[in-house]
């Protein structure tokens, strides 16, 4: 393709007859992967442009967003990517989407939830913007037409857990691009505290989380809720205590630790991290009520 293979592919978005020439393509290739080509008159009836003149030049403008072979067209796998970027929403604007209500209750001041989505983010507020939390989420997720088990908030729980499993492994959730986890100080200074991120150079992903979310992957956090029937990967982060933000313990600054406590029925699993979100240690111990209850 030439020049700029990311600016070629978005001028596509320009142009009516370009992107429905991709969506028709791609129409194929979900009917029959292992044939989707159309001919010529095949894709132009798909497209419903009469005018050769008109559709030849937006075809022809396609490049290496399609493939032109003696079968005919198909949409190629980079032409792929350009329709699902434009069936996922997140290129609209104006999309917006809510308020839900949604469980738990705000970090900072017990008011209620609700996910709202506007400008691009879905937000988890209460009346207060300053206690928001943003997702990178695409408004498809949200759509309540979509083909898609559970709830939408579960939905959101399943896509949050992608994205902290991602970002500890160091795999940027946008762009699939080199991150660098971190646990970093509070960047707001009336909130205080730490907090997990990870910013990508490449696309500019920079979304945080409280740093409990940080071991919500971790195998002994896993086992551990699991053995109570708590699905971590589907139950919302904020509604777990040791994901509140300001829940960790500073063990200390320099070299930086902190502690995640998870108290479950009767147990704590104490889990040390350091500025990297490396567990670095872990101790489980029975808490003092479950400890109290053996003696009665």
């Amino acid at each position: 393709m030439a020049g700029d293979e990311s600016t070629v592919a978005f001028e596509v978005l320009s142009n009516e007859t370009r992107v429905e020439i991709l969506r028709s393509l791609a129409d194929a290739f979900a009917e029959s992967p292992t044939d989707p080509f159309l001919d010529y008159s095949e894709l132009r009836a798909a497209v419903g442009m009469r005018d050769k003149g008109n559709f030849n030049y937006p075809l022809d403008r396609l490049d290496d967003l399609l493939v032109d072979g003696p079968e005919g067209y198909a949409v190629s796998s980079v032409g792929l990517e350009v329709v699902s970027a434009l069936a996922s929403g997140s290129l609209n604007p104006d999309w917006t989407w809510g308020p839900v209500d949604a469980p738990g209750a705000c970090f900072f001041c017990g008011d209620s939830l609700a996910l709202r989505y506007e400008n691009g983010h879905l937000r988890l507020t209460c009346d207060t913007d300053e206690h928001a939390l943003l997702f990178p989420v695409a408004p498809r997720l949200l759509d309540s037409t979509a083909d898609a088990r559970g709830d939408v908030v579960e939905r959101v729980a399943v896509s949050s857990y992608r994205q902290v499993l991602q970002l500890r492994h160091g795999i940027c959730p946008e762009c699939q691009g080199a991150v660098t986890p971190e646990i970093a100080p509070e960047p707001k200074p009336d909130q205080g505290g730490y907090y997990f991120h990870g910013d990508c150079q490449g696309c500019g992903f920079q979304h945080g989380y409280p740093v409990g979310a940080a071991v919500l992957t971790h195998p002994d956090v896993v086992a551990a809720c699991s053995e109570r029937d708590i699905d971590v990967r589907t139950t919302p982060f904020w509604t777990l205590e040791w994901c509140h933000v300001g829940h960790e313990t500073v063990v200390s600054v320099d070299p930086l630790r902190v502690r995640v406590d998870v108290q479950l029925d009767g147990e704590t699993l104490s889990l040390t991290l350091d500025s990297g979100a490396t567990v670095v240690s872990t101790e489980r111990s029975e808490t003092a009520r479950s400890k109290r209850s053996e003696t009665e």
